[in-house]
């Protein structure tokens, strides 16, 4: 387990936060941070700071 210590994720089927490979790019990454609280976390954390940036909440 490696972890990305850049802003950017760089692989859609490697998780941005730990590093791990995901299933696939799209739900794959919901289930691993339904499963892994680290990264949940770390999703959070990040979802928190860019919240000003989307307009809105998330669709889809």
């Amino acid at each position: 387990m490696s972890t990305n210590s850049t802003r950017e994720w760089v692989d859609p089927i490697v998780c941005p936060f730990c590093g791990d490979e995901l299933q696939s790019p799209g739900a794959g990454f919901v289930d691993h941070i339904d499963e892994n609280e680290p990264c949940e976390h770390r999703f959070d954390q990040w979802r928190t700071n860019i919240a000003g940036d989307i307009g809105g909440e998330w669709t889809g």
